[in-house]
């Protein structure tokens, strides 16, 4: 039976860095309208599988209500 590869776990600083990234390079021309909306469902398919609860957003200094789940 062939082995599945466990599904990286990501954290919520490696997420806004990501995305911080690709922003950037969307507004430098690097990525196209398209490329940016395709890598937005990528990040968004990411941030699912993380509990955000009392963290804080890094932008903002806001932090998340318990059990908050946005994309769920």
């Amino acid at each position: 039976m062939p082995q599945t590869k466990p599904r990286k776990q990501f954290n919520h600083d490696e997420l806004s860095k990501e995305l911080f990234t690709i922003i950037r390079h969307h507004s430098t021309g690097l990525l196209t309208d398209i490329e940016l909306l395709q890598c937005c469902d990528k990040i968004k398919q990411m941030y699912a599988t993380l509990d955000l609860t009392n963290l804080c957003d890094p932008n903002t200094g806001l932090r998340f209500p318990a059990d908050y789940r946005p994309f769920n």
